[in-house]
């Protein structure tokens, strides 16, 4: 079943549309489409220091980087010459690990006999599904959406008004830190002097992108990577079927190579060395701390791995959104041996990773404005739900 979209197609209007991700945040002013792709008008992201900070502090400082990040955004917008612009009406904020989780969740319901589906048969279901989740706080759930219904065992995408004696809902319910959850509302609506913002989960934005752009596979594995945290998403006939947060992001894999040296440094050498461009004495000593900390990310996402896969094999197909500069690394990383023995065919990942060009369809950027792998999504979103 597909994803639920906002109703309301309309364009000429401008929207406010944010990424906060584990250690920056992003905000683009864009005009959505009523066909056609959406324009982003002008962009802006705040990146915080790597260095390790406590909890309250870093969500502090992602807050912090969101406001700065909306500032200069609606200074970039208002100050193009070559337009009228808009008052901004709305805003969406697009929220990633770690500051969110997504599982899937499940219910069904037996009938004695054929019975008429009503709406109320799935809503009813979709509640005792949310309400059994066994590893999570309901009160922090902020985003539920149907993603599959099954009547009799099959699925089907329109299951209002058919008969049915079995019937399968799966749910796809998503937590927010609170504060992140608050603070992002409240500063979207204060700097933009808008509602407060419409908020979605990375992984929804993610997988309804990938879908639309049919970039997708029916049975893939999705490894979407932040600063903080990675989220391994397990999808199985367009279906998210199993979810699991990594506390290994980009900033902590840095450092463990690093060892003394600034994560900025450390990511280009490990940039030239993926492309096989590195060379020198400092490339030799960063190969060596990169088979050095190998097996202890090994097993870190190794047990991540087999957790998803404890009931099924996961697919071979991987799709990796992740920092542009570290993906090529990661990509080799994921490809490893080590990790054949969870997937389908018992060989390695086949991995494919996200490049901005892949959503040339779905996004086009005005003049001027910066081009940003994170927001893209977002915004493509954000077309997505405004048009349907």
């Amino acid at each position: 079943m597909a994803m639920f979209r906002l109703m309301g197609k309309q364009s000429g209007r401008a929207v406010a549309v944010a990424d906060i991700g584990g250690g920056s945040a992003g905000v683009a002013i864009v005009e959505p489409a009523a066909t056609g792709p959406i324009k982003i008008l002008a962009s802006e992201r705040i990146t915080l220091p790597f260095e390790d900070r406590a909890s309250e502090a870093a969500v502090s400082g992602v807050l912090s980087a969101l406001n700065d990040a909306a500032a200069k955004a609606l200074s970039a917008y208002t100050a193009r010459g070559d337009k009228t612009s808009s008052h901004i009406s709305a805003a969406y904020a697009i929220v990633r690990a770690p500051w969110t989780n997504s599982k899937t969740v499940r219910a069904s319901k037996k009938f004695e006999q054929e019975t008429l589906i009503e709406p109320q048969v799935i809503s009813s279901l979709g509640q005792e599904a949310l309400q059994g989740m066994s590893d999570g706080n309901q009160a922090n759930v902020f985003e539920t959406t149907v993603v599959r219904v099954e009547l009799n065992g099959y699925p089907t995408a329109k299951p209002k008004g058919k008969r049915a004696h079995d019937v399968g809902v799966a749910l796809l319910a998503s937590e927010c830190e609170p504060r992140i959850r608050s603070g992002a509302s409240d500063t979207l609506a204060h700097v933009f002097n808008c509602p407060p913002p419409t908020l979605r989960s990375g992984t929804r934005a993610l997988l309804t992108v990938l879908r639309e752009s049919a970039i997708l596979p029916k049975d893939c594995f999705v490894v979407n990577m932040t600063s903080l945290g990675t989220s391994l998403i397990a999808v199985r006939k367009g279906v998210v079927v199993e979810s699991v947060m990594v506390p290994e992001g980009s900033l902590s894999i840095l450092k463990k190579v690093g060892g003394g040296k600034l994560p900025e440094e450390t990511l280009t050498l490990m940039r030239l060395l993926a492309t096989d461009q590195c060379e020198n004495e400092s490339c030799e000593a960063i190969k060596t701390a990169i088979a050095q900390a190998e097996p202890e990310l090994v097993k870190v996402f190794g047990e991540a791995l087999s957790k998803i896969s404890s009931t099924r094999r996961i697919p071979n197909s991987l799709v990796l959104a992740a920092p542009q500069d570290l993906a090529p690394w990661l990509a080799q990383f994921l490809s490893r041996l080590d990790f054949a023995q969870f997937t389908v065919t018992t060989k390695p990942f086949t991995t494919r990773s996200l490049n901005p060009r892949d959503l040339d369809g779905l996004i086009m950027y005005a003049p001027g404005a910066k081009l940003d792998p994170g927001l893209s999504v977002a915004c493509a979103l954000v077309n997505i739900e405004e048009s349907a």
